[in-house]
């Protein structure tokens, strides 16, 4: 475990370290971090220019971060970069996303060190490249795979000829299972994600529980006065019970069709809409989803609905009093701010899993939303296991103690000596 007493000055080292970005919460991720390594020079490296490239340039100007922009998935021109930037250090957010590995696979090649730093929950069931047959299984399934990126219509030309490219030159060599990459470490948020990744055959020498950055905020959410401090300032009824969704891109990402969200957004506002004093609230998966697609199918339901899209998600968390999720990070921090959580899992979602022992309702049926909200809202300590949810917590997040940016920091600072 890393410690939080391990200091350098300015006068003792003066290294540098790349941050490979490819959506806007890992540059929230990673600039918590860099607050604790000011001795360090840092640069980002912006990967993700086909679709979002505005949004997170926006934010990375509006931090001040110095960044370059990348477009060519090659080995040829991380090197060039590495060549000209000279880091001590890679740290990313993923270890098996095409930029990701090129990069960590160049650093290994100079003997540079690199840091992955967990960003989301790992779901419970995943398929995991660790034979040879696995591996032919995976390269047999090339063909649809790559017809399904070609018909996406959500990915531009050029992103989809750098994937062809990529798995055609790097493809067989990856499992594609989150940890299983060339990083020299992984920063995790919890003991149960060790445990998971060392019984998937991870060397346990690489696994460093550090809890992480994203949840070094929340103690200041868990101030009861929070709640309505943020629902006047959002125009959030004070006198409401508020139910809040946090949404993610399913149908973005091609797991959900159109029709599984409307059905899955209906469902709960026809809900909600049976209830008392209640509020439905939506979180969306800003930048991927759209506020319009969830609007046109919540004006057909009598419901009193509002929807956030690019708002501080924990001033949003802090405003309800029951939260919905299918499964997101976002969801455990809601745990976190003790949130009574509901997890509707109507499509087999196997990240749904992770959450079903973990202190909330858990359901796979539609027919059992209205119940299930009903229970929570207005009777939630005879519904909510509260020693369940703290320890899911604790196994999932380790100590929310504020520390989790400074553990990570002194890791990147150790590794980089």
């Amino acid at each position: 475990m890393i410690g939080c007493d391990f200091y350098m000055s300015n006068n003792d080292f003066n290294g540098k370290a790349l941050f490979i970005v490819s959506n806007t919460a890992q540059i929230e991720m990673f600039k918590r971090i860099i607050r604790d390594i000011k001795d360090f020079e840092i640069k980002f490296i912006n990967t993700e220019v086909y679709s979002i490239l505005d949004d997170m340039e926006k934010l990375l100007n509006k931090y001040g971060f110095d960044y370059e922009n990348i477009d060519d998935w090659s080995l040829n021109s991380i090197h060039t970069i590495l060549d000209n930037d000279q880091p001590s250090i890679i740290v990313s957010a993923h270890d098996q996303s095409p930029v990701d590995i090129l990069f960590i696979k160049a650093g290994n090649e100079r003997g540079l060190p690199s840091l992955t730093v967990q960003e989301g929950l790992l779901a419970v069931t995943r398929f995991v490249n660790r034979s040879a047959s696995d591996k032919i299984m995976y390269m047999s399934k090339m063909s649809l795979r790559m017809l399904k990126l070609i018909l996406n219509p959500y990915r531009p030309f050029k992103y989809k000829t750098s994937r062809l490219k990529f798995e055609l030159i790097y493809g067989r060599g990856y499992s594609y299972a989150y940890g299983h990459g060339d990083s020299s470490k992984i920063a995790l948020f919890g003991d149960s994600t060790k445990n998971m990744l060392i019984s998937e055959g991870v060397p346990p020498e690489k696994l460093m529980v550090t809890g992480n950055s994203k949840f070094d905020n929340l103690f200041q959410y868990k101030d009861p006065n929070k709640k309505n401090f943020y629902r006047e300032e959002y125009n959030v009824p004070v006198d409401r019970k508020v139910v809040l969704v946090l949404t993610q891109w399913f149908v973005e990402s091609r797991m959900w069709t159109v029709e599984q969200r409307k059905f899955f957004v209906s469902e709960i506002a026809k809900a909600c809409g049976n209830l008392t004093d209640v509020q439905l609230v939506f979180k969306l998966h800003a930048p991927h989803e759209s506020e319009v697609d969830y609007r046109e199918i919540l004006d057909g339901v009598p419901v009193s609905s509002l929807i956030f899209t690019t708002e501080p998600i924990h001033e949003i968390i802090s405003m309800a009093d029951v939260v919905v999720s299918v499964s997101s990070t976002a969801a455990l921090e809601s745990l976190a701010l003790d949130k009574p959580v509901l997890i509707i899992n109507l499509y087999d979602d196997p990240g749904s899993l992770l959450f079903k022992d973990g202190g909330v309702l858990y359901i796979e049926k539609a027919d059992m939303i209205q119940s299930s909200l009903e229970k929570l809202v207005f009777h939630p300590d005879d519904f909510v296991e509260w020693d369940k949810m703290e320890k899911f917590v604790r196994d999932e997040a380790y100590i929310i103690d504020g520390n989790a940016s400074k553990r990570i920091s002194n890791l990147i600072r150790e590794m980089a000596l």
